[in-house]
């Protein structure tokens, strides 16, 4: 039961950290007026991407042991899409910042950091969309 508990805090969490993460990339990039990048402001931004990306990675994993562990074909289809969206997470989790992180020069990676960052934030709603459900249906 304290895994579940567990999960659904860091589900919650990523879902949070993920919304105020896009919200400072956005306002580095001037989506909201002119663009106010500072040094803080884009360190801001570099941090909670780092924590998000390792609460995805912790949410996964407890799902994932809560989803009868090493037997991935029963995690996935008892999890549906819920399992899907948790993969696909981690999988954006990783392509959002692991380059960020090794490529010196950001421009180059600039459209695609934003798509994928856009994209974990979709998945993300989802997936917490799809877990509410999921375990709405299991405990009430």
């Amino acid at each position: 039961m304290i895994h579940i508990i567990f999960h659904i805090i860091f589900g919650i969490s990523s879902f949070t950290l993920c919304l105020i993460t896009v919200l400072f990339g956005t306002k580095n990039a001037g989506r909201f007026g002119l663009s106010r990048i500072t040094k803080n402001t884009f360190n801001i931004h570099r941090t909670l991407a780092i924590i998000t990306g390792m609460v995805v990675i912790i949410s996964f994993s407890f799902g994932f042991v809560l989803g009868n562990g090493l037997n991935i074909v029963l995690t996935f289809e008892s999890g549906g899409i819920h399992g899907l969206t948790g993969l696909l997470a981690v999988i954006l989790v990783l392509l959002q910042i692991i380059p960020s992180l090794i490529i010196k020069r950001r421009k180059r990676i600039k459209l695609i950091h934003r798509i994928v960052g856009y994209f974990l934030l979709i998945d993300l709603t989802v997936q917490l969309t799809a877990g509410i459900l999921r375990y709405a249906a299991f405990y009430i």
